[in-house]
């Protein structure tokens, strides 16, 4: 017996140590999760003061929003940002961010086309204020985006009017597409429906003039040109390349389409009741959609 006790000791002493090694330790990804949420926490529980005016602050709260795609309140904190440090090293990122955050916020073509103006504003700012910076790239070639999303968006709504045959208030849509956007994918279907919609008015020489502009100027064949010839066939009764031709140099490039008269009576195919494009709309004009007329 007064061997065996050792060896019960030493058993116990194994299994003692053995029990030590095992305790399980926390895991590291959940340290680094929990540091990572109480440097957030610390962040907004900050003196308001600091809070409020220091630039790595209020950044960082803007970088917090922005990664929770919470860009509405992103917005907010880049632009406070910039409203107090507008010479700051980070201004530049702030301001592509500010516009970034905005055109995050762009849904469909049909819809409130406000974020999409802020974007291409805030983007165009860059440009402008902050020249040669390394987010440059990137803003023109959002500006082109949300050039395009508004051109699409004038002509979505014009062809809505048309449709409901408010023709006075899609004449007005058109010609902002022509007038804007001529770069745009819309450009060429605007010109064609404006010419429509002269027709549908009686107003044959202006939509014989804008087709023939539009075939002039628009190198591209697409549907819309192709429609725009068949068109201007119809009306003029006359091949459309002598017509084209006869138009002027190609260099020529006159405004699309013109002004309609303002200081002058109309001339006898324009209906009298038709206005200038800056005078308001008539009563009889009514918005089913969530925009201004």
């Amino acid at each position: 017996m007064r061997g065996f006790q050792p060896v019960v000791t030493t058993f116990l002493s194994v299994l003692l140590l053995a029990g030590c090694s095992t305790t399980p330790k926390a895991p590291k990804a959940a340290d680094s999760t929990a540091q990572k949420v109480d440097a957030d926490e610390q962040v907004l529980k900050q003196d308001p003061l600091e809070r409020n005016y220091d630039p790595h602050v209020i950044m960082k709260r803007a970088e917090s929003f922005f990664e929770k795609e919470d860009y509405a309140e992103a917005g907010v904190e880049y632009q406070h940002f910039l409203d107090l440090h507008k010479t700051h090293i980070l201004a530049p990122y702030a301001q592509y961010r500010l516009g970034l955050s905005y055109f995050k916020q762009v849904t469909a073509r049909d819809r409130d086309p406000e974020p999409v103006r802020k974007a291409m504003e805030g983007m165009e700012k860059l440009l402008k204020e902050y020249p040669g910076s390394s987010y440059e790239p990137d803003a023109r070639t959002r500006i082109k985006e949300c050039r395009e999303h508004l051109a699409s968006y004038e002509l979505y709504v014009g062809r809505h009017y048309y449709r409901e045959a408010a023709y006075l208030a899609a004449i007005h849509r058109f010609e902002r597409v022509v007038r804007q956007y001529p770069e745009s994918e819309a450009f060429s279907q605007a010109a064609y429906y404006l010419a429509v919609t002269y027709t549908d008015l009686g107003a044959n020489d202006r939509a014989i003039e804008s087709l023939t502009q539009l075939l002039t100027q628009y190198p591209k064949k697409d549907k819309a040109t192709q429609d725009s010839r068949a068109l201007l066939a119809k009306l003029t009764h006359r091949p459309v390349k002598e017509i084209v031709a006869s138009a002027g140099p190609d260099g020529v490039k006159p405004s699309i389409p013109p002004a309609l008269p303002q200081t002058h009576a109309p001339s006898p195919q324009i209906p009298a009741f038709l206005p200038s494009a800056e005078a308001g709309l008539p009563p009889m004009i009514t918005c089913s959609l969530n925009v201004s007329c």
